[in-house]
């Protein structure tokens, strides 16, 4: 399985860019259409795709814990605290989502069990 992957609007663009140059597709929430939506359209519409969230905020782990409840799957949450900022703060959220496409990509893990319904933490 090949990992995608989608931003929202609080994620600067620079990790798309940089995602991209990696090879590991991502998708921005302003690319289609998205850019005003609610932290729970956004949820919806990243697993209706088939991508990874990465987000810096916390409503999404309300929502993760609000969708695991009523047994409503989700693609998986990146979030990246909110002192995860500045360039050093885009090469960590760019590292920890390039490694984890590499590793499911090669079999080391799969999403089932390592993304999917889960929130994995960028400090």
């Amino acid at each position: 399985m090949k990992l995608k992957f989608y931003t929202d609007t609080h994620i600067p663009k620079a990790v798309a860019v940089q995602l991209r140059s990696r090879g590991v597709e991502v998708v921005r929430c302003e690319e289609v259409g998205m850019a005003a939506a609610t932290d729970a359209d956004h949820l919806a519409y990243a697993t209706e795709t088939g991508c990874v969230l990465i987000t810096h905020d916390d409503d999404f782990t309300r929502l993760d814990a609000e969708w695991r409840a009523n047994n409503r799957p989700h693609g998986g949450n990146i979030y990246c605290l909110p002192y995860v900022q500045g360039n050093p703060g885009i090469g960590k959220i760019v590292t920890i989502c390039a490694d984890y496409a590499t590793l499911i990509a090669q079999g080391a893990g799969t999403y089932e069990d390592d993304i999917a319904n889960r929130i994995i933490y960028v400090s």
